[in-house]
């Protein structure tokens, strides 16, 4: 008898605790994803210029500086699009510790539309200056607008997958309850590949324009969607 009255107090116990408690949904949860590749029409230059000497003489930054403003404008480019990215220097002989014997670098950040600029730039600049030129950054303009559009795209996609795999079960779709997206920080990718340059490049002068494209650039959006079963 007290084997029995003992397991009916616990039944009546874990009745009680659960009357106040709401039915468990049914829920489903799945991974939308839309991705775009796209041309990137915001290249980023990166030129650093170097002083150097020409027999006793220093050639200045500021010489330097001013030939590649020169030629940057030549090129149909605002002068806003140059900006300056960095400062270096280092005593061309330490020992001697004289001002002129300090020699300076600097680079630039040039925003251009297209790969052929480099080619007209690189034939306007004094190669004795130039220290080297590489891509820094690429992007595209339309970036924002590209990443608003995959949002939806990748929602619908989930909703879509969603209805798909309940159907296999005959089971209905409800709304959603949780929608979470997945950050992806994204950066345009960065290339570090030095052009090159150099007096023979310089001094041929072909005026080679390339017709190629730049590679394209992935642009994702992915959310995760938790919908509620009916």
């Amino acid at each position: 008898m007290k084997r029995i009255l003992f397991l009916a107090l616990v039944i009546v116990s874990w009745s009680a605790s659960g009357q106040g408690t709401q039915p468990l949904k049914k829920k489903i949860e799945v991974k939308g994803l839309a991705e775009k590749e796209v041309v990137p029409d915001e290249i980023y230059l990166r030129i650093t210029l170097k002083e150097y000497k020409d027999g006793g003489k220093n050639i200045a930054m500021n010489q330097l500086e001013a030939g590649l403003v020169k030629a940057v404008k030549q090129l149909g480019i605002a002068e806003k699009e140059l900006t300056v990215d960095n400062i270096y220097g280092y005593n061309w002989n330490w020992r001697k510790r004289k001002s002129d014997e300090f020699l300076a670098s600097k680079s630039f950040r040039l925003k251009v539309k297209e790969l052929k600029f480099v080619n007209d730039l690189v034939d306007r600049l004094d190669p004795r200056g130039v220290n080297n030129i590489n891509i820094a950054e690429v992007t595209h303009s339309k970036l924002e607008d590209y990443k608003m559009e995959l949002r939806a795209e990748a929602l619908k996609a989930a909703k879509e997958k969603a209805n798909y795999l309940l159907g296999s079960i005959d089971e209905k779709l409800g709304g959603a309850l949780e929608i979470q997206e997945i950050d992806y920080e994204y950066q345009p990718p960065v290339y570090a590949r030095s052009v090159a340059y150099d007096a023979a490049i310089a001094e041929s002068k072909v005026g080679y324009q390339s017709e190629l494209e730049f590679k394209t650039i992935t642009i994702k959006s992915e959310f995760r969607v938790v919908f509620e079963i009916e």
